[in-house]
């Protein structure tokens, strides 16, 4: 089974069960901090979190992060996508982005309900994170301002 995990994305990927509260695709009605109704532990040969931890509080992201990678079989992967303080801070700094932007970036728009960012991370945060899980991070790349982190499950 492949899962894609986003809030708010406008376009479905095919070839996955897609989970997103807001645009509802699969029609799939799941809390995404708990996924045990669709899949479960070891079923999962892919997921891919497409800026979601964001969008949790801080410690709530770890704790459905650990959830999440409980569901990859062995040689499994887990993608996670979100956005980098450090590199985005480095772009205020550099001027690069402006104030408006750079609240916008950090806090969400605000423009929807669920637009608020509850908690910021950094690509080697969450790589650590996923290597005490036991993950190996295959690859880590910074786009940007964008963290996109891939690891497996030996």
């Amino acid at each position: 089974m492949k899962i894609r995990i986003s809030v708010g994305q406008r376009e479905k990927l095919n070839g996955y069960l897609n989970i997103d509260p807001i645009s509802k695709f699969d029609d799939i009605a799941v809390d995404i901090r708990n996924i045990d109704p669709i899949a479960s532990d070891a079923e999962c040969t892919e997921i891919i979190c497409e800026d979601v931890i964001d969008f949790l509080h801080r410690e709530e992201s770890f704790t459905v992060l650990k959830h999440w990678v409980k569901k990859i079989r062995h040689k499994g992967k887990i993608v996670i996508t979100s956005v980098d303080t450090h590199q985005v801070c480095k772009s205020f700094l550099d001027k690069e982005i402006n104030i408006d932007q750079f609240n916008k970036i950090l806090h969400g728009t605000f423009q929807a309900p669920w637009d608020v960012r509850l908690s910021h991370s950094t690509l080697e945060e969450l790589a650590g994170f996923l290597e005490s899980l036991g993950l190996t991070i295959t690859k880590k790349r910074i786009s940007g301002i964008r963290t996109i982190l891939e690891a497996t499950r030996p």
